[in-house]
Order: C-alpha cells, then structure tokens, then sequence
C-alpha cells in the first residue's frame, strides 16, 4: 500500500532561528515534508516585528497567504505549528478548505480555559500532533470532546538551517544582555564545574527553573567552591535574576550570556558538565535532546514533561523542582562523580540516536499520517 500526502503546506509563526522552540519545530516539519514530496514546500511565517506583539497588518498579511494557497489550490493539506495561528482557517471558505494538521506544544493548548475559538480551531483539525505523550494526555484531559490527540515526540535536526543562516526572526531582540558576560571565541571564562540553563527569561513566565537553580546555587557551591551555573538567553526577567544571585551570594559564579547562536551553543554544551532545567510546564523540551546529542547529562523536573526524556537515573536526574535540597544534591552529584556523570552522558547520547532524531521524527509522523483522512491510499 502506498502512502500519498501529496503537496503539503507548513504555516508557522516564525521559522527564523530566534524563533525558539516553536520556530525548529516549523523547520523540523518543513524539512520532513520535503524530503517525503521530493520538493520544496510551500511556507507561510507571520513573523511578527516585535517580539509577543502582533499587528493587525501582520495577522491579515498573513491569513491573505494561508487562504490564497487554499483557494488557488497550491496546497492539498496543511501543517500549523502553533494552535494559535490554526485560528486563520476559519476566514477559508469551508468549500476550498483543506484539511490540516494542528501541533500543539503546551499550555497553549491544555489550559482549560482555552478561548472558545482556539478550542473550535483544535476540534476543526483533521489530525492534532503533540509533542509528547505527557502534552496529549493533558490535552485530551483539558477538551475531552476536540478528538484524538496523538503523541509525536520530536527529533533533531541532523542540519539545521538556522545554524548557518542569520540569525533571523522577530526583532526586539537583542543578543547581549546588560551587565552580562560576552564569551570569547575559545570559551574561556566557562569552568570544568559548570551546570547550563537555556531559555527565555520573561517576568510572565516564570516556569524554566532560573530562581529554582539559583536558590539551589549557595548549597552546590558550599560543595563544589567554583561551580558555575550558565544561563543563557534572553528576557525582560533578567536584571531580576541577576539581582537575585547577587543577594543569594553568588552572583561572580552566575553567568548571564544573552542569546548565544547555534554555533556557539554547539561549543558551550561540549564545555559544561551538565544540562539542568527544572521546569514546571515543558510540553515536551527541545534542549534536552540538544544536551544529550552532545552525551550531557540531564537534570529535569517531576512537573511536565521532562520524564518522556530524561531516564531517572540513567540519562540524568527528575527532581520535585520545590525541593531545592534534591535539585542541590542531584547538581552536586554530577558535579563531583566524574565516573558517574561520563556514564550518564554516555547513556544519553545512545538514548537520543535511538529515539530522537529527525529520520525518527519523520517515522512517527508518517505512520500517524497514514491512519489520517488526510492521505490517500493504493
């Protein structure tokens, strides 16, 4: 039986490479999409000016896009990245409509107090794609009537676009931060004892683990005298955080680094000694995967979504992010067992090519796609 999904569409809020988690997902899905169609596809990015501010002018450019590719039959399905954006299809004329597929991430999407037209925009969708099993369970759980949600752990991306290309995406966003360090070409200022957190930092999102880390921060160094916790990325949250490890202490050990490009990115996690994010809302964790494809151990959270990654144990630690004295102890573990974090690494990276690559992405997708009325079969 062959499988036929003929000329796909992939419509995203941004695929620039400033555009987190949300944007690689966009590629992953473009790439996947024309590897299976043998062509390039078609894209439509909203790609808003300035960062969590859409203009009206941007909303309707690019609903124009989205719907023209519908009306003038460019397209025979479609792939929103975010439910938000999915929302547009409501302005196509239910005749010329195309049937779409919706990936829905995280709270985005489980909040129970969904608007009624994000919830109408998940029920309209012909298939709906998480990201993890942890995301549709909530989901399915949140808006029990919306349909089957069907879990797509993610994969990386053996090249990535945004690595090589400029860095592209909404603007407002400045990659170095005030009152933070610049890294030199050769890394220098990062030390063996060294523990990395990405992420945006915003005061309406408090979630990542920052203030978890650095409340941590005095017990790890009380242990290990020159540990150093690398944050990077950017936010309106970090003068806030920088206070903070001043007050705690700790602050000459805290290293504020602003976004920081793939490729440096790449370098820094062959540096640190481990990843942590003790999280308390990640549907799914795309750094996660980025740390154990360099053999780093991981420390996540109990709360979300952390444990379809992380093997308790085995490729890391999951810790109740409200115990700071469990966060402290699985830090310094790492930190001061050699022999024990080489062997987390290891696992992790063994785990990540079995499980988390995009040829597995793509594997997942496709067999999900196959029971979809949005394929044809012969």
């Amino acid at each position: 039986m062959i499988l036929k999904l003929g000329r796909a569409g992939v419509a995203a809020v941004s695929f620039g490479g400033r555009g987190g988690g949300l944007a690689y997902v966009a590629r992953l899905l473009r790439a996947v999409c024309a590897t299976w169609q043998s062509t390039e596809v078609w894209t439509a990015a909203l790609d808003p000016a300035h960062y969590g501010v859409v203009s009206r002018a941007e909303q309707l450019r690019f609903a124009a896009r989205v719907a023209g590719a519908q009306l003038t039959g460019r397209i025979d399905w479609l792939a929103f990245n975010h439910l938000g954006i999915a929302r547009v299809q409501r302005l196509v004329p239910r005749g010329v409509r195309r049937p779409y597929l919706v990936f829905v991430h995280d709270v985005e999407a489980w909040d129970p107090a969904l608007p009624p037209d994000r919830v109408e925009a998940l029920r309209a969708a012909t298939v709906r794609v998480a990201n993890s099993r942890y995301t549709a369970q909530r989901v399915a759980q949140a808006h029990p009537t919306i349909g089957p949600v069907v879990a797509c752990p993610l994969g990386l991306l053996e090249h990535d676009p945004a690595t090589t290309g400029p860095s592209a995406g909404p603007a407002g966003l400045p990659g170095q931060v005030r009152g933070g360090v610049t890294l030199s070409d050769g890394l220098t200022e990062i030390g063996a004892a060294s523990v990395l957190i990405l992420g945006r930092m915003h005061n309406e999102e408090r979630y990542k683990g920052h203030d978890e880390l650095l409340e941590s921060w005095p017990a790890v160094v009380a242990r290990v005298p020159t540990a150093q916790l690398i944050i990077a990325g950017l936010g309106n949250d970090v003068p806030r955080l920088q206070e903070k490890a001043r007050a705690l202490g700790v602050g000459h050990l805290v290293l504020f680094c602003g976004f920081l490009p793939p490729s440096t990115l790449t370098v820094l996690m062959g540096r640190v000694a481990a990843f942590a994010m003790p999280s308390a809302r990640e549907g799914f964790g795309l750094v996660y995967l980025e740390a154990m494809r360099a053999a780093l151990p991981c420390i996540g959270s109990t709360s979300d979504a952390a444990g379809d990654i992380i093997v308790q144990g085995e490729t890391g630690y999951l810790v109740d992010r409200a115990d700071r004295a469990a966060l402290s102890a699985a830090i310094i573990s790492l930190l001061t067992d050699d022999v024990r974090r080489a062997a987390m690494g290891a696992a992790a990276r063994r785990r990540f090519e079995a499980h988390f690559t995009a040829d597995q992405f793509a594997a997942r997708l496709r067999d999900i796609l196959n029971d979809s009325p949005m394929t044809t079969h012969s």
